[in-house]
């Protein structure tokens, strides 16, 4: 399955800011949201990406809240990125190898959408379901055992 797919059945815009924007801003789109992370984008183009842990960092390294620092204070730059047509494979491994939840999709330079660690279970266990309906009706509809008398 190609991630082309899963961010083209989510139906929903990214989520992002500017890197002027407020840490403030950041934190109330994500909450009003209920999103891990945002995308940074400057006059269309990523720039960055800031997550959860992004704030956090901030927070623990400034001991203090963040009301001055915009999101290109505590973003990171260039962040990996992945193209429509990877695998999910491909997709996981490079979440697992790098630890990270959130991936931007970028087509040509241009920002797709965003996949996150959750769609990529939905789709493992919506592929999973759908077998295991196949494996069911094909045991149930197992043909008898011929008698040879």
């Amino acid at each position: 399955m190609k991630v082309r797919l899963i961010t083209k059945n989510k139906g929903k815009p990214v989520i992002g800011l500017t890197p002027t924007d407020s840490l403030d801003k950041a934190v109330r789109l994500m909450m009003e949201h209920r999103i891990g992370s945002l995308v940074v984008t400057d006059n269309g183009a990523l720039v960055g990406i800031l997550s959860e842990r992004d704030l956090l960092n901030v927070l623990h390294q400034k001991h203090a809240m963040w009301e001055p620092k915009t999101a290109a204070d505590a973003m990171t730059p260039n962040p990996y990125t992945c193209d429509p047509d990877n695998t999910l494979e491909e997709v996981m491994n490079m979440m697992v190898e790098h630890n990270i939840r959130h991936l931007p999709v970028v087509y040509k330079g241009r920002l797709e959408g965003m996949l996150s660690i959750t769609d990529i279970v939905e789709e493992l266990l919506k592929k999973a379901k759908f077998e295991n309906k196949l494996l069911k009706n094909y045991i149930q509809n197992w043909p008898d055992a011929e008698h040879d008398d």
